[in-house]
């Protein structure tokens, strides 16, 4: 029998569990009502369920040639280099264009940097000078107006190379080539030295900057750039620009020569924002200690013709220029000399990105970036503004979607124009400097178009192999720009590329490249561990006229892209590569294609460096087997998780997602690569000697490159980080194959 207080007791129960039981059915409901927004939110199919209509044929459909040549039109009208009141007056326009196109949000962001310009009522010049100190012959010091009336304004910087050292050198001249280091060990093989003299260096082969500094480090007192007639003109001589695209013989080149790897050189790793420490000038290591200046073709020929020719130039060193190819150092005329009158100053100035963001209906905090550079030397009509224009053009025909049919992306897109590219990716590093720890939570992938347009030939395309074929998926839905192309029954983008360039591997596909160095995909990539693509149409390479004063809207509209069909056709895959990233439920990458590349490259790496390694015991296995570990690991993603993911499940979708968007993240190593800890990516990045020039393994074959350059090639401190250097690369591509199919 139940006593009073029992019956007390089981009533307080009740009355408690009363209440618990209202507690428990209440955060049913929320989360009842919490899943079925998330359900709403994730749960869908693919793009065209989502969205209920075609989103990638319309924006083909959309994309306007007459847009962009609008566009182009604005953007060359004046020259914009960075830092001046121009790069301010496009970065503004830029934003009020993102607003006017209808994303959500756009703003500028000002970065306080050291850059570099000609003082102001000052030519750099470079003299003959004869043996009474008179000038025999001086160069223009600047490039005469050809071919559109913008050429003759007044804010068109005299020529110069940003970053160079400012003073007057006077000596002999030595022919160095392309200024490698084999160059200079030829050159001292046959008993000539350049320390003591001025460095004529043609321009090509190894970055401007790797050039200045080898100059520097085997004693030249200056250096003079300059282009050969080889890789300028054509056959016929005269058919130059404003008729052609060719460089005419007084254009010369415009660029940096300071060693850095990117960014500000005065806050290095950090962001220039109003609260950095920045480091003293004077003494910077990335800064040149010797005068340069880049010369025209036939202003170069003048000096070469007064070279001593008593020291001919191998065969291999010889161009199309209209002079013997002497190696020098004394001049034809005794007690003549070159004078090298540079007056190139360094100041800190501010420069502007300009952001526009589109926000995601689904995943609002996972983003694709999609970025170009602004700024240029003068009018930059192909390099950037012809991948500004189409720019512009995508965010018009997306915020027209967004307006007309109510759609947005799946995730959100930002739109990346960045300021002082060409004084060494300043904007972009330091944007992804600021916001390096959000963007490896976040960002999904970087769409680079860096040129969209530098020929009319064929698509190029440079990827991480996670994104290789979306850009080769991608432009089988891009209509061909050309009629000539079409009647040869090319009829899309693919199909041409694919006649042009037959990857060799997999001749049903066409080439796709690494990414080398040089463009803004690097702070995203080499650092954060964010894949990437950079894609445009070209005729082979570089174009002739690239960084110099008649890169210009007539160049561009009515030599290299009439119509502007190619920059329409590379405006469209650009947009469809950005909405299939963004609207496609599972992240379209390919991870097998991953797989495949590390194998193959520690199959080339062994082949060629093995042997010295073996030579002082140092062995491969140990990556070879974390190699061997990610393929299975990949594998068994791949033909599981992957393949038979629920997208219903918003969990399943968010969890496959997420491993292969943290991917290429494992691969970064925190502490840098040897020799240079800015670039933290163990697998792709450029060389520590010159920063357009790509490895795999870059960190590991810098080091044993030093070995085999060293007369003593058991160095014990460099096999130690070579050893080291090997055991963080096991170790990284261990982990990444662990993060697809387990926790630790």
């Amino acid at each position: 029998m139940w006593s009073t207080q029992d019956v007390s007791d089981t009533k307080n129960m009740l009355d408690k569990n009363k209440k618990s039981g209202y507690w428990i059915v209440a955060v049913a409901v929320i989360l009842c009502f919490a899943t079925g927004i998330l359900i709403g939110r994730y749960g869908t199919t693919s793009v065209a369920d989502y969205h209920n209509f075609d989103v990638r044929n319309l924006v083909i459909d959309e994309i306007s040639a007459e847009e962009i040549d609008s566009n182009l039109r604005y953007l060359t009208s004046t020259p914009h280099v960075a830092g001046t009141a121009q790069d301010l007056l496009q970065a503004e326009w830029m934003r009020d264009r993102f607003l006017e196109a209808g994303l959500d949000e756009a703003k500028t962001v000002p970065y306080d940097v050291l850059l570099s310009y000609p003082r102001v009522g000052v030519m750099n010049k470079v003299s003959l000078i004869d043996e009474q100190g008179r000038i025999n012959y001086t160069t223009a010091g600047r490039q005469p107006p050809l071919g559109s009336p913008e050429e003759f304004s007044d804010d068109i910087l005299h020529n110069f190379n940003a970053f160079s050292a400012n003073g007057v050198v006077e000596g002999n001249v030595v022919y160095v080539h392309y200024g490698r280091k084999k160059d200079y060990e030829y050159l001292l093989s046959r008993g000539i030295n350049v320390s003591g003299h001025i460095a004529l260096i043609r321009l090509g082969a190894i970055f401007r900057g790797s050039k200045v500094d080898l100059a520097e480090r085997y004693g030249a007192i200056g250096v003079i750039l300059f282009s050969d007639r080889l890789e300028k003109t054509s056959q016929n001589r005269n058919n130059t620009y404003p008729d052609s695209w060719w460089m005419p013989g007084t254009g010369a080149e415009y660029g940096h020569v300071g060693r850095l790897r990117g960014g500000d050189l005065l806050t290095p790793f950090y962001p220039a924002i109003e609260s950095a420490f920045r480091i003293k000038e004077e003494n910077h290591p990335g800064l040149p200690k010797i005068p340069v200046q880049a010369i025209g073709y036939e202003e170069a020929e003048v000096i070469l013709r007064n070279i001593s020719p008593e020291n001919s130039a191998p065969t291999k060193w010889i161009g199309k220029m209209d002079a013997p190819y002497s190696l020098g150092p004394s001049l034809r005329n005794p007690g003549w000399r070159v004078r090298l009158d540079v007056s190139t100053v360094n100041e800190r100035r501010t420069t502007f990105n300009t952001i526009g963001i589109l926000r995601g209906s689904v995943e609002d905090d996972r983003y694709v970036l999609l970025g170009n550079h602004r700024d240029a030397w003068t009018f930059g009509a192909l390099d950037p503004s012809s991948g500004t224009a189409s720019m512009i053009e995508i965010a018009r025909v997306f915020g027209k979607m967004k307006r007309d049919q109510h759609w947005r992306p799946r995730r959100t897109i930002v739109f990346c124009s960045w300021g002082a590219h060409e004084y060494g990716l300043v904007g972009s590093y330091e944007w992804t400097q600021q916001h390096a720890t959000v963007l490896g939570q976040r960002a999904v992938a970087y769409l680079n178009v860096d040129t969209a347009v530098s020929g009319n030939r064929t698509l190029f395309g440079n990827a991480f192999p996670t994104l290789k074929q979306l850009l080769i998926d991608t432009a089988k839905l891009i209509p061909n720009p050309s009629v000539h192309e079409i009647e040869s029954g090319h009829k899309t983008v693919f199909d041409t590329w694919l006649a042009q360039s037959r990857d060799r591997d997999n001749v049903d596909q066409p080439m796709v490249g690494h990414l080398g160095g040089g463009s803004d995909f690097e702070g995203f990539s080499y650092v954060i561990g964010i894949p990437a693509a950079d894609f445009g149409y070209m005729k082979n390479g570089v174009y002739p006229t690239q960084y110099s004063l008649y890169d210009s809207y007539h160049l561009a509209s009515n030599i290299v892209d009439r119509g502007f069909v190619h920059h329409q056709a590379v405006a469209r895959m650009w947009a469809v590569a950005a909405v299939t990233l963004s609207d496609s439920v599972i992240l379209p990458f390919d991870v097998l294609a991953y797989a495949s590349y590390l194998n193959h490259s520690l199959s080339l790496l062994h082949t060629k460096y093995g042997p010295i390694l073996q030579q002082n015991g140092v062995s491969l296995k140990h990556v070879r087997v974390s190699v061997d570990h990610f393929m299975f690991s990949v594998k068994h993603f791949s033909e599981n998780e992957l393949k038979n993911v629920d997208q219903s499940n918003i969990f399943a979708v968010r969890r496959v997602n997420d491993k292969l968007m943290y991917l290429e993240r494992f691969f970064i190593d925190s502490k840098g690569l040897p020799d240079h800890p800015e670039t933290n990516h163990v697998v792709f990045s450029t060389s520590s000697s010159d920063s357009h020039n790509f490895n795999t393994f870059a960190g590991l074959v810098d080091l044993v490159v030093q070995v085999e350059n060293k007369t003593e090639s058991n160095d014990p401190e460099i096999w130690s980080k070579i050893r080291h250097h090997l055991s963080v690369i096991a170790f990284l591509i261990g982990e990444a194959g662990r993060s697809l199919n387990g926790d630790f």
